[in-house]
């Protein structure tokens, strides 16, 4: 019987067609992005990267997200995602200000500088809080008491002396002229149990962040002082920052993310382009609003600067306060 050529039917061309789809939509699943989290779950560090990833998701602007919480210190996680370029290839490291605070300490050789910066994404700003029924009804109240008798007025933190809460305790003191080195400062192990220590009267001042905190301030539980914002922040629109007070300190703990040093211009252009598309969207606005989180959306060699003006805040400071080497 001879060849016949058959003309194929609509059927099959939509057929056709549905198969190439499903081929271009299998080519963009393989567009994934894997966060490294250097911190076990719960916390800050670990919020942001689940924010960050639940959201890509939502918008589709990854193929497929995943995380991978590494234990036993950030420094463990740091020295094994620059260590291990090729498992992080297309990976992002989620990391925070005291990535900057070890390297300036010289407690870590590595810093930002052996990573690759890709974007700052969360600006969670310092404040001072006392309880509800404290007698200091604003931040200049707690200035004339340390400024009498430094030793007076207890402050806690949720890390320790030299690190995050205690370097923004020290800007504060600073800008008003009151010495943080004659100041008792209590550390605790994180903001939960340095709350808990204001709540039960162990402390009577918490330096600590907005994002950790905004659910007892709301809650009616503590009263929030001042905050280091450049400007008033919206979910604690009341409170004064310390500029507007007459103290010029702005101080963030950032939150970003890296990918390893070695990562291809490629990689790099891809994983800021979906960035900055979330970062316009409803959903991120959403998440930001929800953790009390203010936007910092500095991108490449935008937030390497960024980097390299707070390193050069905290050499200053931390040689004040005598933790620098």
């Amino acid at each position: 019987m001879p060849n016949q050529r058959t003309t194929p039917s609509a059927a099959a061309r939509m057929a056709l067609v549905g198969i190439l789809i499903c081929g271009a939509l299998g080519a963009a699943a393989d567009d994934r992005v894997h966060f490294v989290i250097p911190v076990a779950p719960g916390g800050g560090v670990d919020g942001t990267g689940r924010a960050v990833g639940r959201t890509l998701d939502t918008l589709g602007l990854a193929g497929a997200v995943s995380f991978e919480n590494v234990g036993g210190g950030a420094d463990r996680a740091l020295g094994l995602f620059v260590e291990n370029e090729a498992r992080f290839r297309d990976a992002l490291l989620v990391h925070s200000t005291p990535l900057v605070i070890r390297n300036v300490q010289g407690l870590f050789p590595l810093g930002f500088r052996n990573l690759t910066p890709i974007a700052g994404l969360v600006a969670d700003y310092g404040i001072f809080v006392v309880r509800e029924d404290d007698p200091a009804a604003h931040w200049e109240a707690v200035l004339r008491r340390l400024s009498e008798d430094p030793a007076s007025v207890i402050v806690g933190g949720g890390s320790a002396r030299g690190s995050l809460d205690h370097i923004v305790l020290a800007l504060a003191l600073g800008a008003a002229e009151v010495d943080a080195r004659r100041v008792r400062y209590l550390p605790y192990d994180g903001g939960g149990k340095a709350m808990l220590a204001l709540l039960g009267g162990e402390i009577d001042l918490l330096s600590t962040g907005l994002g950790e905190t905004l659910s007892f301030a709301r809650s009616g539980q503590v009263r929030v002082l001042a905050v280091t914002a450049p400007a008033r922040v919206g979910a604690i629109g009341h409170v004064p920052t310390l500029a507007e007070l007459g103290y010029p300190v702005s101080f963030a703990n950032w939150r970003g993310v890296f990918a390893p040093p070695g990562a291809p211009q490629e990689t790099r252009v891809s994983h800021i382009r979906r960035l900055r598309e979330m970062t316009l969207s409803e959903e991120w606005q959403a998440a930001l609003d929800r953790h009390g989180w203010q936007p910092l959306h500095v991108f490449g060699p935008d937030f390497e600067k960024y980097l390299e003006r707070q390193e050069a805040v905290l050499r200053v400071t931390l040689s004040e306060l005598g933790f620098s080497r």
